[in-house]
């Protein structure tokens, strides 16, 4: 059997193309699998193969375009336009 390669922290992170404290993040929140030896942490490209699949995403379509509705705003009088000068005149 052969044995896995172990990346160190720094090394995961630069293949990763992101910074060591979003791996160790990920790692303590339990999204990213790791190997200890003794105090020291390693990563197989498994383990970081495997977290990125977890993050990946599809977009969603975009939304249908609203077709012509009928309004739910009321119209007021029925929809008849009253001149200003005539709605004073009958207060």
């Amino acid at each position: 059997m052969k044995a896995p390669i172990l990346l160190t922290e720094a090394e995961a992170a630069e293949r990763l193309n992101l910074c060591q404290r979003t791996l160790r993040k990920a790692r303590q929140s339990g999204q990213l699998h790791y190997v200890a030896i003794g105090r020291a942490v390693r990563y197989t490209i498994d383990d970081l193969e495997s977290f990125v699949a977890t993050l990946r995403q599809v977009q969603p379509n975009c939304p249908k375009p609203r077709t012509n509705t009928k309004s739910t705003r009321p119209t007021g009088k029925g929809g008849v336009i009253v001149p200003f000068t005539a709605r004073n005149r009958q207060r």
